[in-house]
Protein backbone atom coordinates (compact mmCIF):
# COMPACT_ATOMS: atom_id res chain seq x y z
CA UNK A 1 0.00 0.00 0.00
CA UNK A 2 3.04 2.16 0.86
CA UNK A 3 4.19 1.53 -2.90
CA UNK A 4 0.34 2.66 -4.16
CA UNK A 5 0.60 5.89 -1.98
CA UNK A 6 4.01 6.75 -3.32
CA UNK A 7 3.33 6.69 -7.13
CA UNK A 8 -0.05 8.46 -6.55
CA UNK A 9 1.92 11.36 -4.55
CA UNK A 10 4.11 11.27 -7.62
CA UNK A 11 1.51 12.63 -10.15
CA UNK A 12 0.43 15.48 -8.11
CA UNK A 13 3.74 16.36 -6.49
CA UNK A 14 2.53 16.77 -2.95
CA UNK A 15 0.43 14.57 -0.51
CA UNK A 16 -2.24 17.10 1.42
CA UNK A 17 -1.98 14.92 4.20
CA UNK A 18 0.62 14.39 7.28
CA UNK A 19 -1.37 11.21 8.20
CA UNK A 20 -3.63 9.28 6.51
CA UNK A 21 -6.23 6.19 7.84
CA UNK A 22 -7.13 3.13 6.31
CA UNK A 23 -9.71 1.67 8.19
CA UNK A 24 -10.28 -2.03 6.76
CA UNK A 25 -13.10 -4.23 7.17
CA UNK A 26 -12.81 -7.70 6.72
CA UNK A 27 -16.23 -9.33 5.76
CA UNK A 28 -17.70 -12.55 4.84
CA UNK A 29 -18.97 -11.48 1.31
CA UNK A 30 -19.53 -8.12 -0.09
CA UNK A 31 -16.66 -5.32 -0.47
CA UNK A 32 -16.50 -1.62 -1.54
CA UNK A 33 -15.10 1.67 -0.56
CA UNK A 34 -15.89 5.17 0.64
CA UNK A 35 -13.05 8.39 0.51
CA UNK A 36 -12.60 11.00 3.69
CA UNK A 37 -10.86 13.92 3.75
CA UNK A 38 -8.16 12.50 5.36
CA UNK A 39 -9.07 8.61 5.58
CA UNK A 40 -10.71 6.11 3.79
CA UNK A 41 -13.11 2.73 4.76
CA UNK A 42 -12.55 -0.23 3.03
CA UNK A 43 -14.24 -3.37 2.51
CA UNK A 44 -12.95 -6.56 1.74
CA UNK A 45 -14.16 -10.39 1.54
CA UNK A 46 -11.71 -12.05 4.41
CA UNK A 47 -10.71 -14.67 1.49
CA UNK A 48 -9.80 -12.22 -1.21
CA UNK A 49 -6.10 -11.87 0.46
CA UNK A 50 -5.77 -15.86 -0.48
CA UNK A 51 -5.75 -15.53 -4.28
CA UNK A 52 -2.84 -12.98 -6.31
CA UNK A 53 -6.16 -11.76 -8.49
CA UNK A 54 -8.39 -11.19 -5.39
CA UNK A 55 -5.05 -9.32 -3.55
CA UNK A 56 -4.43 -7.11 -6.99
CA UNK A 57 -8.13 -6.27 -6.58
CA UNK A 58 -7.82 -5.30 -2.85
CA UNK A 59 -4.74 -3.37 -4.07
CA UNK A 60 -6.39 -1.46 -6.72
CA UNK A 61 -9.49 -0.53 -4.57
CA UNK A 62 -6.81 1.31 -2.32
CA UNK A 63 -5.33 2.54 -4.42
CA UNK A 64 -8.68 3.84 -6.06
CA UNK A 65 -10.21 5.54 -2.51
CA UNK A 66 -6.51 6.75 -1.87
CA UNK A 67 -6.73 8.66 -5.22
CA UNK A 68 -10.06 10.72 -3.94
CA UNK A 69 -7.77 12.66 -1.74
CA UNK A 70 -6.92 14.47 -4.89
CA UNK A 71 -9.76 13.73 -7.32
CA UNK A 72 -12.82 14.52 -5.89
CA UNK A 73 -12.09 15.37 -1.91
CA UNK A 74 -9.94 18.48 -3.54
CA UNK A 75 -10.15 18.34 -7.46
CA UNK A 76 -13.91 18.40 -7.78
CA UNK A 77 -16.64 19.41 -10.14
CA UNK A 78 -17.73 22.59 -9.30
CA UNK A 79 -20.61 21.80 -8.00
CA UNK A 80 -19.97 19.31 -5.39
CA UNK A 81 -18.99 21.62 -2.52
CA UNK A 82 -19.45 23.81 -0.89
CA UNK A 83 -22.80 21.56 -0.85
CA UNK A 84 -26.17 23.57 -1.10
CA UNK A 85 -27.99 21.36 0.90
CA UNK A 86 -31.17 22.84 0.15
CA UNK A 87 -31.52 21.57 -3.45
CA UNK A 88 -30.11 18.64 -5.42
CA UNK A 89 -27.10 19.22 -6.55
CA UNK A 90 -26.55 17.69 -10.08
CA UNK A 91 -23.21 17.02 -12.63
CA UNK A 92 -22.35 15.56 -15.69
CA UNK A 93 -18.73 15.09 -14.52
CA UNK A 94 -18.68 11.58 -12.35
CA UNK A 95 -17.33 10.30 -14.97
CA UNK A 96 -13.94 12.54 -14.42
CA UNK A 97 -14.36 12.38 -10.23
CA UNK A 98 -15.36 8.62 -10.19
CA UNK A 99 -14.27 7.13 -14.00
CA UNK A 100 -10.57 8.60 -14.01
CA UNK A 101 -10.02 7.06 -10.28
CA UNK A 102 -11.48 3.74 -11.89
CA UNK A 103 -8.66 4.09 -14.48
CA UNK A 104 -6.22 5.10 -12.00
CA UNK A 105 -6.99 2.42 -9.36
CA UNK A 106 -5.20 -0.12 -12.10
CA UNK A 107 -2.49 1.99 -13.48
CA UNK A 108 -1.21 2.82 -10.66
CA UNK A 109 -1.14 -0.62 -8.99
CA UNK A 110 0.99 -1.26 -12.54
CA UNK A 111 3.96 1.53 -12.20
CA UNK A 112 4.10 -0.43 -8.64
CA UNK A 113 5.47 -3.17 -10.63
CA UNK A 114 3.16 -5.31 -8.57
CA UNK A 115 1.72 -6.86 -11.34
CA UNK A 116 2.85 -7.39 -14.95
CA UNK A 117 1.64 -6.05 -17.87
CA UNK A 118 0.04 -8.66 -19.47
CA UNK A 119 -2.13 -8.54 -15.91
CA UNK A 120 -3.12 -4.72 -16.01
CA UNK A 121 -3.91 -5.63 -20.07
CA UNK A 122 -6.42 -8.79 -18.50
CA UNK A 123 -7.98 -5.95 -16.54
CA UNK A 124 -8.57 -3.57 -18.87
CA UNK A 125 -10.30 -6.35 -21.59
CA UNK A 126 -12.66 -7.39 -18.65
CA UNK A 127 -13.42 -3.48 -18.11
CA UNK A 128 -14.16 -3.43 -22.31
CA UNK A 129 -16.26 -6.41 -22.05
CA UNK A 130 -18.26 -5.14 -19.06
CA UNK A 131 -19.49 -2.14 -20.82
CA UNK A 132 -20.21 -3.36 -24.19
CA UNK A 133 -22.39 -6.69 -22.76
CA UNK A 134 -24.57 -3.92 -21.26
CA UNK A 135 -27.22 -3.42 -23.35
CA UNK A 136 -27.43 0.27 -22.43
CA UNK A 137 -24.62 1.26 -23.58
CA UNK A 138 -26.71 2.22 -26.69
CA UNK A 139 -28.55 4.07 -24.69
CA UNK A 140 -27.22 6.15 -22.22
CA UNK A 141 -24.60 8.88 -22.60
CA UNK A 142 -21.54 8.91 -20.18
CA UNK A 143 -22.71 12.98 -19.25
CA UNK A 144 -26.20 11.64 -18.88
CA UNK A 145 -25.01 8.56 -16.91
CA UNK A 146 -23.42 11.29 -14.17
CA UNK A 147 -26.24 13.86 -14.01
CA UNK A 148 -28.88 10.67 -13.89
CA UNK A 149 -27.33 9.10 -11.06
CA UNK A 150 -29.02 9.55 -8.39
CA UNK A 151 -32.28 8.64 -9.86
CA UNK A 152 -31.07 5.73 -11.97
CA UNK A 153 -27.71 4.19 -11.23
CA UNK A 154 -28.83 5.01 -6.98
CA UNK A 155 -32.09 3.32 -7.74
CA UNK A 156 -32.02 0.38 -10.12
CA UNK A 157 -34.64 -2.04 -11.31
CA UNK A 158 -35.02 -5.08 -13.29
CA UNK A 159 -34.50 -2.58 -16.64
CA UNK A 160 -31.61 -0.93 -15.92
CA UNK A 161 -29.28 -3.20 -17.41
CA UNK A 162 -31.20 -2.16 -20.89
CA UNK A 163 -30.95 1.52 -20.61
CA UNK A 164 -27.91 2.43 -18.38
CA UNK A 165 -24.26 2.18 -18.11
CA UNK A 166 -21.57 2.66 -15.15
CA UNK A 167 -19.88 6.25 -15.80
CA UNK A 168 -17.15 4.38 -13.57
CA UNK A 169 -16.51 1.67 -16.11
CA UNK A 170 -17.30 3.77 -18.83
CA UNK A 171 -15.51 6.74 -17.70
CA UNK A 172 -12.58 4.75 -16.66
CA UNK A 173 -12.21 3.65 -20.65
CA UNK A 174 -12.86 7.35 -21.77
CA UNK A 175 -9.50 8.13 -19.32
CA UNK A 176 -7.44 5.50 -21.16
CA UNK A 177 -8.41 6.86 -24.80
CA UNK A 178 -7.29 10.49 -23.41
CA UNK A 179 -4.24 9.53 -21.94
CA UNK A 180 -3.35 7.60 -24.94
CA UNK A 181 -3.89 10.27 -27.37
CA UNK A 182 -2.20 12.96 -25.53
CA UNK A 183 1.30 9.69 -24.83
CA UNK A 184 0.68 9.72 -28.21
CA UNK A 185 0.55 13.29 -29.59
CA UNK A 186 3.40 14.25 -27.45
CA UNK A 187 6.05 11.47 -28.46
CA UNK A 188 6.03 10.56 -24.48
CA UNK A 189 6.57 14.12 -23.55
CA UNK A 190 3.34 14.25 -21.58
CA UNK A 191 0.27 12.17 -20.43
CA UNK A 192 -3.02 12.46 -18.57
CA UNK A 193 -1.28 12.60 -15.15
CA UNK A 194 -0.22 16.07 -16.28
CA UNK A 195 -3.85 17.48 -16.66
CA UNK A 196 -4.66 15.89 -13.24
CA UNK A 197 -1.85 17.80 -11.71
CA UNK A 198 -2.49 20.89 -14.03
CA UNK A 199 -6.32 20.90 -13.10
CA UNK A 200 -5.22 20.41 -9.19
CA UNK A 201 -2.79 23.27 -9.26
CA UNK A 202 -4.81 25.44 -10.83
CA UNK A 203 -8.23 24.90 -9.56
CA UNK A 204 -8.05 23.61 -6.16
CA UNK A 205 -4.62 25.08 -5.08
CA UNK A 206 -4.66 28.53 -7.12
CA UNK A 207 -8.29 29.39 -7.50
CA UNK A 208 -10.19 27.37 -4.54
CA UNK A 209 -12.57 26.15 -6.31
CA UNK A 210 -14.17 23.28 -8.60
CA UNK A 211 -13.95 23.18 -12.09
CA UNK A 212 -16.84 23.56 -14.97
CA UNK A 213 -17.03 20.75 -17.47
CA UNK A 214 -15.85 23.41 -20.56
CA UNK A 215 -12.20 24.01 -18.07
CA UNK A 216 -12.28 20.42 -17.71
CA UNK A 217 -11.84 20.17 -21.31
CA UNK A 218 -10.01 23.12 -22.08
CA UNK A 219 -7.02 21.39 -20.15
CA UNK A 220 -7.59 18.10 -21.81
CA UNK A 221 -7.21 19.99 -25.29
CA UNK A 222 -3.70 22.07 -23.61
CA UNK A 223 -2.13 18.71 -23.03
CA UNK A 224 -3.61 16.98 -26.10
CA UNK A 225 -3.01 20.02 -28.29
CA UNK A 226 -6.12 19.18 -30.25
CA UNK A 227 -9.51 20.36 -29.96
CA UNK A 228 -12.09 17.64 -28.55
CA UNK A 229 -15.32 18.36 -29.87
CA UNK A 230 -15.83 15.78 -31.86
CA UNK A 231 -14.57 13.52 -28.81
CA UNK A 232 -16.75 14.50 -26.68
CA UNK A 233 -19.78 14.67 -28.76
CA UNK A 234 -19.03 10.85 -29.54
CA UNK A 235 -17.86 9.35 -26.33
CA UNK A 236 -19.26 11.73 -23.24
CA UNK A 237 -22.29 13.54 -24.99
CA UNK A 238 -22.97 10.75 -27.95
CA UNK A 239 -23.93 7.44 -27.91
CA UNK A 240 -21.27 6.32 -30.85
CA UNK A 241 -19.20 2.85 -30.19
CA UNK A 242 -15.39 3.10 -28.96
CA UNK A 243 -12.89 2.97 -31.16
CA UNK A 244 -10.92 0.91 -28.92
CA UNK A 245 -8.32 -0.15 -31.62
CA UNK A 246 -7.22 3.43 -32.83
CA UNK A 247 -6.35 4.17 -29.45
CA UNK A 248 -4.58 1.10 -28.36
CA UNK A 249 -2.89 0.56 -31.51
CA UNK A 250 -0.77 4.00 -30.28
CA UNK A 251 0.77 1.77 -28.22
CA UNK A 252 1.07 -1.19 -30.63
CA UNK A 253 -1.82 -3.25 -29.64
CA UNK A 254 -5.36 -4.17 -31.14
CA UNK A 255 -8.06 -5.84 -29.01
CA UNK A 256 -9.92 -8.72 -31.09
CA UNK A 257 -13.11 -10.54 -29.88
CA UNK A 258 -12.56 -14.32 -29.11
CA UNK A 259 -16.06 -14.93 -29.60
CA UNK A 260 -16.45 -13.23 -33.24
CA UNK A 261 -16.75 -17.04 -34.97
CA UNK A 262 -18.85 -18.71 -32.27
CA UNK A 263 -22.58 -19.35 -33.37
CA UNK A 264 -23.80 -19.84 -28.94
CA UNK A 265 -27.60 -19.35 -28.34
CA UNK A 266 -28.85 -17.17 -25.64
CA UNK A 267 -31.65 -17.02 -24.05
CA UNK A 268 -31.17 -13.67 -22.75
CA UNK A 269 -32.27 -13.51 -18.58
CA UNK A 270 -30.66 -13.12 -15.52
CA UNK A 271 -31.68 -14.97 -12.54
CA UNK A 272 -31.50 -15.12 -8.54
CA UNK A 273 -28.80 -16.61 -7.66
CA UNK A 274 -27.82 -19.21 -4.74
CA UNK A 275 -31.83 -20.71 -5.02
CA UNK A 276 -32.66 -24.15 -6.86
CA UNK A 277 -35.00 -22.57 -8.59
CA UNK A 278 -34.89 -20.53 -12.05
CA UNK A 279 -36.95 -16.91 -10.87
CA UNK A 280 -36.44 -14.26 -13.73
CA UNK A 281 -34.56 -10.99 -12.40
CA UNK A 282 -34.00 -9.47 -15.76
CA UNK A 283 -34.74 -9.80 -19.20
CA UNK A 284 -32.02 -8.48 -21.77
CA UNK A 285 -33.18 -6.03 -24.49
CA UNK A 286 -33.27 -7.56 -27.96
CA UNK A 287 -32.99 -11.08 -26.78
CA UNK A 288 -35.00 -14.20 -27.20
CA UNK A 289 -36.60 -13.98 -23.85
CA UNK A 290 -37.82 -10.22 -24.33
CA UNK A 291 -38.77 -10.75 -28.20
CA UNK A 292 -40.98 -13.83 -27.14
CA UNK A 293 -42.34 -12.70 -24.17
CA UNK A 294 -40.50 -13.92 -21.41
CA UNK A 295 -41.23 -11.62 -17.75
CA UNK A 296 -39.28 -10.39 -15.01
CA UNK A 297 -40.58 -12.54 -11.85
CA UNK A 298 -41.93 -15.70 -14.19
CA UNK A 299 -40.48 -18.75 -12.80
CA UNK A 300 -39.10 -21.36 -15.55
CA UNK A 301 -39.86 -24.70 -14.36
CA UNK A 302 -39.44 -26.72 -17.95
CA UNK A 303 -37.66 -26.36 -21.14
CA UNK A 304 -39.22 -28.47 -23.92
CA UNK A 305 -41.42 -30.98 -21.22
CA UNK A 306 -37.93 -31.64 -19.31
CA UNK A 307 -37.57 -29.97 -15.68
CA UNK A 308 -34.65 -27.48 -15.63
CA UNK A 309 -31.78 -27.71 -14.05
CA UNK A 310 -31.08 -25.63 -10.89
CA UNK A 311 -27.76 -24.76 -12.04
CA UNK A 312 -25.96 -24.06 -15.31
CA UNK A 313 -26.97 -23.87 -19.00
CA UNK A 314 -30.75 -23.70 -19.57
CA UNK A 315 -30.42 -24.02 -23.56
CA UNK A 316 -27.21 -26.55 -23.28
CA UNK A 317 -26.78 -27.89 -26.92
CA UNK A 318 -29.09 -25.44 -28.41
CA UNK A 319 -28.21 -23.00 -31.33
CA UNK A 320 -30.01 -19.99 -33.06
CA UNK A 321 -32.99 -20.61 -34.54
CA UNK A 322 -34.32 -23.68 -32.62
CA UNK A 323 -37.87 -23.36 -31.11
CA UNK A 324 -38.19 -24.49 -27.59
CA UNK A 325 -41.23 -24.55 -25.53
CA UNK A 326 -40.54 -22.75 -22.13
CA UNK A 327 -43.30 -23.71 -19.17
CA UNK A 328 -43.28 -21.36 -16.39
CA UNK A 329 -44.81 -19.74 -13.56
CA UNK A 330 -46.47 -16.45 -13.88
CA UNK A 331 -48.34 -14.86 -10.92
CA UNK A 332 -49.48 -18.01 -9.69
CA UNK A 333 -50.54 -19.63 -12.97
CA UNK A 334 -48.46 -22.17 -15.16
CA UNK A 335 -48.03 -21.31 -18.86
CA UNK A 336 -45.80 -22.49 -21.91
CA UNK A 337 -44.56 -20.01 -24.52
CA UNK A 338 -42.90 -21.45 -27.79
CA UNK A 339 -39.39 -19.05 -27.70
CA UNK A 340 -37.46 -19.18 -31.01
CA UNK A 341 -33.08 -18.84 -29.82
CA UNK A 342 -31.44 -16.14 -31.00
CA UNK A 343 -27.37 -15.79 -31.79
CA UNK A 344 -25.96 -14.55 -28.55
CA UNK A 345 -24.30 -11.11 -28.73
CA UNK A 346 -22.11 -11.35 -26.08
CA UNK A 347 -18.06 -10.09 -26.36
CA UNK A 348 -15.03 -11.35 -25.36
CA UNK A 349 -12.30 -9.46 -26.19
CA UNK A 350 -8.45 -9.72 -25.72
CA UNK A 351 -5.41 -7.78 -26.13
CA UNK A 352 -2.86 -8.95 -29.01
CA UNK A 353 0.44 -6.83 -29.77
CA UNK A 354 0.55 -5.71 -33.73
CA UNK A 355 2.75 -6.71 -36.18
CA UNK A 356 5.84 -4.84 -36.64
CA UNK A 357 5.54 -2.05 -33.91
CA UNK A 358 7.23 0.74 -34.69
CA UNK A 359 9.45 3.21 -32.54
CA UNK A 360 6.71 5.60 -31.79
CA UNK A 361 4.55 2.83 -30.86
CA UNK A 362 7.36 1.56 -28.50
CA UNK A 363 7.46 5.01 -26.83
CA UNK A 364 3.93 5.14 -25.75
CA UNK A 365 3.86 1.73 -24.58
CA UNK A 366 6.45 2.75 -22.49
CA UNK A 367 5.09 5.47 -21.25
CA UNK A 368 1.75 4.18 -20.64
CA UNK A 369 2.25 0.60 -19.05
CA UNK A 370 5.70 2.12 -17.25
CA UNK A 371 7.96 0.08 -18.79
CA UNK A 372 11.99 -0.28 -17.65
Amino acid sequence: MAKVIEQEVAIFGENPNKHYTFIVHNYLKGGGGLEHLSSTVLGASRETYATDNGYENFLSLAAHEHFHLWNVKRLRPIVLGPFDYDNENYTTNLWIAEGFTAYYRDIIVRRTQLYTPDNYLNVLATEINQLENQPGVKFQSLSASSYDARIKAYRPNENSANSTISYYTKGALVALLLDLEIINATKGRSSLDDVMKYMYNEYYKAKGRGYTDAEFKQALEKFAGKNLDQFYADYINGLTPIDYNKYVAYAGYKITDELAGSNDAALGITRYPGIPRVIVTGVVRNSSARVDGINVNDEIVAIDGATVPETGDLIAGKKPGDKIMVTLIRDGLKQTLPVTLLKSNKVKYKFEELPNVNAQQLTVRKKWLTLK
